[in-house]
């Protein structure tokens, strides 16, 4: 488009000579299409008193997402036009870099230069205790879990289990909160039986079905502890189940804990041999249990099918999906996670499920999760399946909700034809927002026509002085996969910071507010993703544009990732994508810096896991003389040093510093690295 027009519109429209800008704004649309400036003319006439509907803009795949689900109804030729329109606009492919051999540490590292080891996968708990110790140590005095057992009805079976808690053997307090889902039974009759043997509480809702997700909030909420376990009324701890619960949480509250679960029988048996034979629970035979869903057959007896799994990823530690094996019934944890990834989902109202999605949001926001042997609890089997919820049929129903939440791992690329909107979405873009109305629509249109459908578009306005939030309400202010929010302004850094918190998916792409992406892009580095789970970034490059998007020349591209490298340049181009989780594991943008913040963040992302690159060009950056690199290039070289810097600090090197080489030049990034000698360290 002729950005003369464009241009000359825009300023009559903000000096207020709406009719004038009108005329512009229509000899614009005729000669280079009305999409473009749809939003433009619209506001010019309601500016004008014209009765105007600012009617939401649907983009082509959204518009086949909602009439593949029925929302709404498009005719076989409107349906025909759209495939085939989406097949030609996705024939487009990323560009393929020329490359050429590098050698991917620069030749002037210093030999005695190691960078913090990365961890052995996704999950790797003893990296994160390692090297990331917990920063507040309380007294053992002050510290104790809160144990919270859900119940409906099962009186004997509750009975023994609270015997087997009297019998811990530990040396920290714990509490008991027994929270029951509306029994009939008098639940409250047990618990006062306790009463002079345990610290327990009693907390009751009333009877609206199956509500175990809402019954555990319930109880949590009346927990006093920092760290608090989940146990099903009808799991029996082992002696030294508490112990190995603190023990644990103790070193790092940043790692939730998996009990083991063996099969016995309990009926016929009271609570009262259990307090007088303490062992006793350890002792009993295991069984074939009635549950179906939660145990093998091994040897005439039913097997916690998780085990070989916790042998087999050394108690999860190697696991890129911990979550999966994250079974309510016996847990412990944290009572800060629920504040940073949210409770249970109370829509989880039938059999299964919950534990896989609030596990997930445990491991999306950077918990990690490991098996505990000294967890065992032993599952008491009901006489006869009694008060047995039906597992199957819930599970038919939960499974479905799953797959709707938990996007990492269950979730697979659909293909556009047949493609439907999800509640939570695989891919996230975020993009910061600042007077970029000449750009705005181009760059989300780019996004939500990705050759991946299973998107979202996040929008943090920081605080715009033009109309760009204006025409993001008006285009896509009901595209459900749109998300748009406002902010005072606060710079680059925060309104990014805003941006990928609003993101619900587990991949998550950075798109600035006046570049635009190849339909392709998404879809290339996923596949990455794919192959390899402990990725935490993948990236392609860029090509420089104009305002138009006539080419300038093609972005700088090393071809080659490597730590060592992006520790002297920044090497990690557009188009990026990094998972969320990866993102939680880091402290996210620094606001306190206005430029290098980029830097900054992928340097923190290397910290935690592994990054690899592609060679095409997927990222159209548009040059207009505003970029802040550019015009602030003494900043941005300061910058640059202070978070090489800042890095060396976060992974514990302390005796060595990044340097300019000219500090006179701004242009300038040549450096050198400086060993301090033992005396000063």
């Amino acid at each position: 488009m002729n950005k003369n027009i464009f241009d000359q519109a825009q300023k009559l429209y903000f000096s207020g000579k709406y009719k004038q800008a009108l005329e512009k704004y229509e000899l614009a649309a005729n000669k280079y299409g009305e999409e473009l400036v749809h939003v433009n003319i619209l506001l010019c006439k309601k500016q004008l008193g014209q009765d105007v509907s600012l009617e939401p803009y649907h983009d082509d795949i959204t518009r086949l997402m909602l009439a593949n689900s029925g929302d709404i109804k498009l005719d076989r030729q409107e349906r025909a036009n759209l495939i085939n329109h989406l097949k030609t606009l996705h024939q487009r492919k990323s560009e393929d870099v020329p490359v050429k051999p590098v050698n991917p540490i620069p030749g002037d590292w210093p030999k005695d230069l190691e960078l913090q080891p990365l961890p052995d996968s996704t999950n790797d708990f003893i990296w994160k205790m390692k090297n990331n110790p917990k920063s507040e140590q309380k007294p053992k005095k002050d510290l104790g879990l809160s144990v919270i057992i859900p119940t409906f009805n099962r009186l004997n079976i509750l009975d023994i289990t609270l015997a087997c808690l009297v019998n811990q053997i530990t040396d920290y307090p714990f509490e008991v909160i027994v929270a029951d889902d509306g029994s009939q039974d008098a639940v409250d009759t047990i618990v006062r039986k306790y009463e002079d043997k345990l610290d327990i509480k009693y907390v009751r809702q009333r009877d609206n079905g199956y509500q175990l997700c809402a019954v555990r909030n319930l109880g949590m909420r009346t927990a006093k502890y920092d760290f608090v376990s989940i146990l099903d009324c009808d799991m029996a701890p082992n002696r030294k189940w508490v112990q190995s619960y603190m023990e644990l949480l103790e070193q790092s509250d940043d790692v939730a804990l998996i009990g083991p679960r063996k099969y016995i029988d309990t009926n016929g048996m009271s609570a009262n041999q259990f307090l007088a034979k303490p062992n006793l629970i350890s002792t009993l035979p295991e069984v074939i249990t009635n549950n179906v869903v939660a145990g093998t057959i091994s040897n005439q007896v039913s097997v916690d099918w998780r085990l070989s799994v916790f042998e087999e990823t050394e108690q999860l530690r190697l696991c890129d999906s911990p979550f999966r094996y994250f079974s309510g019934g016996n847990v412990a944890f944290a009572k800060k996670w629920l504040e940073i990834a949210g409770w249970f989902d109370e829509e989880f109202t039938h059999w299964g499920g919950e534990d896989n999605e609030f596990g997930y949001r445990l491991y999306k926001h950077g918990c990690f999760f490991r098996s505990v042997d000294g967890g065992m609890a032993y599952h008491q089997e009901p006489p006869g399946k009694e008060n047995e919820t039906d597992r199957a049929d819930g599970k038919l129903i939960t499974s479905k909700l799953v797959a709707e939440k938990v996007p990492y791992f269950y979730r697979k690329i659909q293909e556009v034809e047949s493609a439907v909107l999800k509640r939570v979405p695989l891919v996230s873009f975020y993009i910061p927002a600042y007077n970029c109305e000449d750009y705005i629509e181009r760059c989300v249109d780019s996004a939500l026509n990705q050759t991946v459908t299973d998107i979202e578009v996040c929008i943090c306005d920081d605080g715009s002085t033009d109309n760009t939030l204006k025409i993001l309400k008006a285009r896509y202010g009901s595209n459900p996969r749109v998300r748009i929010m406002s902010q005072q302004n606060g710079g680059i850094a925060k309104a990014s910071n805003s941006a990928v918190k609003m993101c619900r998916g587990y991949y998550i792409a950075q798109l600035d507010s006046d570049d635009y992406v190849e339909p392709d892009a998404v879809e290339l580095c996923l596949n990455e993703f794919m192959k390899d789970h402990s990725l935490a970034c993948v990236y392609t490059t860029n090509r420089n544009v104009d305002g138009d998007g006539n080419l300038i020349a093609n972005g700088y591209n090393w071809p080659e990732f490597s730590r060592e490298k992006l520790t002297t340049a920044m090497i990690l181009h557009h188009f990026r994508m990094f998972t969320a989780r990866a993102w939680y594991l880091t402290s996210g943008f620094d606001e306190t810096i206005e430029n290098a913040v980029d830097y900054d963040m992928y340097l923190k992302i290397s910290e935690v896991g592994p990054i690899k690159h592609i060679n095409k060009i997927s990222y159209n950056r548009t040059l207009h003389g505003e970029n802040t690199s550019i015009k602030k290039l003494g900043k941005q070289k300061e910058n640059h040093f202070k978070v090489v810097n800042k890095t060396f600090e976060r992974q514990g090197i302390n005796q060595w510093n990044y340097h300019p080489l000219n500090i006179d030049d701004d242009a300038c990034r040549k450096y050198l690295f400086k060993k301090q000698s033992a005396e000063l360290l």
